[in-house]
């Protein structure tokens, strides 16, 4: 029986011999892939890049410090980066963003009905993408099968993003300021009714001295009044009432102050998204262009008929031994 040897040499002139089947067949894989690059929908992708800024650079403890100096970087942390990350994978970010491009008419479907928004969100979630790049700015991406569309939310991901995520921010900090205001204006109750209180007892007992122990320029010994029965505790309810109201009147100022500090800290001027990149609509295709496609699939169908070939060369060696 003779021994099989399938060499190099023997690879070599498989191939020389079937050297037109091989061309040919390379030849009819780059055209169906022209044809496929040709026939198959086009996709764009479109990018838009932004800076996140630091929200404590406009809060009213920074703008308005009284202590120490503290420096505050403009640019976000990495804290700050990765919650208008968790906004942007949020649904109630991505509901909105479909909503305001009007994705029922682009993948014409029913945004109102369970199915038809299930199935837009599922399209959005496939072909949006957010990430940090190593300049610590983000970057948000849309593929659409128009370059307009994908531009167009690509930029309004953008601005919805900017618009939620300060509302966060503007959201706690009005309810703070809410929070000041109920309590100034129950201070500013307490004020009147000890006032009208003191007022009473200064007429009632002739007592019009300024007696609060926390006043000091005056001492109780310049204290005047009509004098006779219950004076002498008229004058201590004045004492105790007019203390606790010069109180409650600092206090009273101390929050308008802060009031007028907390509307300073936070209006629509601010913007905490800064676009340094704004998306437009893409000149080429997203993906392998033609002149990539035409080459990968010569040598797709170049490697295919060789493998072919020499299997082909291979089992009618074989077959010519065992004869």
């Amino acid at each position: 029986m003779d021994t099989l040897h399938f060499d190099l040499v023997d690879i070599v002139r498989a191939i020389q011999k079937k050297f037109r089947f091989v061309l040919i067949i390379t030849i009819v894989a780059a055209i169906l892939g022209g044809i496929f690059y040709a026939v198959k929908h086009k996709k764009y992708k479109a990018d838009t890049r932004f800076l996140v800024t630091n929200p404590l650079y406009g809060d009213h403890n920074y703008i308005f410090r009284t202590h120490e100096t503290r420096f505050v970087d403009y640019n976000g942390g990495d804290d700050d980066l990765d919650k208008v990350t968790a906004f942007a994978n949020s649904d109630t970010v991505r509901d909105k963003i479909i909503r305001k491009c009007q994705f029922q008419q682009i993948y014409k479907d029913d945004i109102n009905s369970p199915q038809g928004h299930a199935h837009l969100m599922e399209v959005f979630n496939k072909n949006f993408n957010i990430k940090r790049t190593e300049y610590k700015d983000m970057e948000i991406s849309y593929i659409a099968y128009d370059s307009v569309t994908a531009a167009n939310v690509a930029n309004t991901s953008v601005e919805v993003l900017e618009e939620m995520y300060r509302s966060y921010y503007a959201g706690i900090r009005q309810g703070i300021y809410n929070s000041i205001k109920h309590k100034l204006a129950d201070v500013d109750s307490q004020v009147n009714a000890y006032t009208d209180t003191l007022a009473r007892l200064r007429d009632q007992y002739k007592i019009y001295s300024i007696i609060s122990p926390a006043r000091e320029t005056m001492t109780t010994g310049e204290v005047k009044g009509a004098g006779g029965s219950g004076y002498g505790k008229a004058m201590e309810q004045v004492q105790n009432i007019e203390a606790t109201k010069d109180q409650l009147v600092t206090d009273r100022a101390k929050y308008v102050s802060i009031l007028n500090e907390f509307s300073a800290s936070f209006n629509d001027d601010m913007r905490f998204l800064k676009v340094t990149t704004r998306a437009i609509p893409p000149s080429g295709p997203n993906g392998p262009g033609l002149m990539l496609t035409l080459i990968v699939a010569a040598l797709l169908g170049l490697f295919f008929s060789v493998m072919y070939t020499l299997l082909m060369a291979y089992y009618k060696m074989i077959n010519s031994i065992k004869r």
